[in-house]
């Protein structure tokens, strides 16, 4: 299975923070042939282990976290309209005809963002978003009929698959952080064969979007020795001209408080040795990933984060370049082929 395929078959999956044990399922079944065992916890976080066989030998946990953002229903109304609530950092203004997949008991219903036509706004209306709380999800049925497939509480997220585009380039739903599991997939497909000198765990983990709290119980429960958080990055768009990265650029190797700075320099030497593109940002505090709650567990971790660049995050639309997933998967392999677990 290429790195594409495996992509979109992670991101085809649902798996809205709190309830990823579809994704879960999917995850452990692609790792499975490079580890020599995989758990799923009562979290859904799953886990691989590649023991290198070396008595004392150090432990290094590879975090790419699962999750997507979505959505919760929270009424259904007597006209068979769903009124719902965002789960995890979601932009009203890009919701207003979106597709949504209801995720109920008896199986997934397609739905719309209700959108009102041009026609009947008001005088000004274009110039403001509509809040959430003003959005209504329309599944086609009646108000009886919705109330009897819909609950309150069940998921909904974005219904589209991944696309390919020009230039090597995927678009879709989900990649962050899917797309980053891909890239630690395809490390351990190029250390298969390869002997290792630390233990190596490689964490697909939970609830990122909502708090980190898959990422703080894999560290818990590894409690390993070096901890690589890796996500994804803003990538340069025509809006966002002041970001630093753009696709084709390589993996982001951060430096702050979040990235140990001898981890870091040696992921730096590592990239340059081996001639993998890369770049280089500096993060003051925490960094937003896994990275942060996974430093702060047990005496403290030695952690860093490597960050795959991503278009439009967040969005249904997320876009990224293959040969980046390719490059991070890369740089990691070659890091870890030649780590002894000193520093």
């Amino acid at each position: 299975m290429t790195l594409k395929d495996k992509i979109k078959k992670l991101t085809a999956a649902y798996g809205v923070s709190g309830d990823e044990f579809a994704v879960s399922k999917i995850a452990a079944e692609l790792m499975e042939p490079y580890v020599q065992r995989v758990e799923i916890d009562d979290f859904g976080n799953v886990l691989g282990w590649k023991e290198c066989g070396i008595s004392g030998a150090k432990t290094v946990l590879l975090d790419a976290h699962i999750d997507q953002i979505g959505f919760l229903v929270t009424e259904v109304t007597k006209e068979g309209f769903l009124r719902f609530t965002t789960v995890g950092g979601v932009d009203q203004r890009m919701l207003l005809g979106s597709e949504l997949t209801v995720l109920t008991q008896n199986g997934p219903l397609l739905g719309v963002v209700a959108a009102m036509p041009p026609h009947l706004q008001k005088p000004g209306d274009q110039k403001h978003s509509v809040p959430i709380p003003e959005m209504v999800v329309d599944i086609g049925m009646t108000g009886e009929e919705a109330q009897a497939a819909v609950r309150i509480g069940d998921y909904m997220a974005f219904a589209n698959e991944a696309v390919e585009l020009q230039g090597g380039a995927l678009c879709g739903k989900a990649f962050d952080d899917r797309a980053c599991l891909v890239c630690l997939l395809y490390a351990l497909e190029l250390l298969k064969d390869k002997p290792l000198q630390v233990n190596l765990v490689v964490g697909a983990t939970t609830k990122e979007e909502t708090g980190f709290q898959g990422g703080m119980a894999t560290g818990f429960r590894v409690m390993p020795d070096f901890a690589i958080a890796v996500d994804v990055t803003h990538a340069r768009t025509g809006d966002a001209p002041q970001v630093i990265a753009q696709l084709g650029d390589g993996p982001d190797i951060s430096l702050g408080s979040n990235s140990h700075p001898k981890l870091a320099r040696r992921m730096i030497e590592v990239a340059r040795a081996k001639q993998i593109p890369h770049l280089s940002t500096a993060v003051g505090g925490a960094s937003g990933t896994n990275a942060w709650p996974i430093q702060m567990q047990g005496a403290g971790i030695t952690t860093l984060v490597v960050s795959l660049p991503l278009k439009y995050m967040h969005s249904p639309v997320e876009m990224l370049r293959l040969e980046d997933v390719e490059n991070v998967g890369k740089l990691l392999a070659a890091f870890l082929e030649t780590f002894d677990g000193r520093l």
